[in-house]
């Protein structure tokens, strides 16, 4: 029985320490850097409960995109997310917009203090 909690112990220790850890400055430089704006055609489930995936229309360079990105803020809000809304997300700023039909969604990110 000592044997068992023994490895069970040494097991968790062995995951614990094998986890990447937080790097805030790191994930400050990433979300501050996106500089996004474009509008919803299509919204696919959420992959692994954490990977955003939608067909957008970038209004940047008018051109129809695949976005897909993993363990990102957006997909905390991505219930929120519908066909035909607009997100925008400029550069530099700690916080994004869900522009829909009648009404404006504001998002902050809360790396800036």
């Amino acid at each position: 029985m000592k044997i068992k909690k023994a490895l069970f112990i040494l097991s968790c220790l062995v995951l614990v320490s094998s986890c990447e850890k937080y790097n805030r400055s790191k994930s400050e430089a990433y979300f501050e850097g996106i500089d996004l704006d474009f509008v919803i055609l299509e919204k696919k489930p959420l992959n692994h409960g954490r990977e955003v995936n939608l067909k957008i229309k970038n209004n940047k360079n008018n051109t129809i995109e695949i976005y897909c990105e993993e363990n990102t803020l957006f997909a905390w809000h991505y219930k929120d997310f519908e066909i035909g809304d607009t997100i925008v997300k400029k550069q530099n700023e700690d916080f994004f917009t869900i522009h829909k039909k009648d009404t404006t969604l504001y998002f902050k990110f809360g790396y800036k203090k």
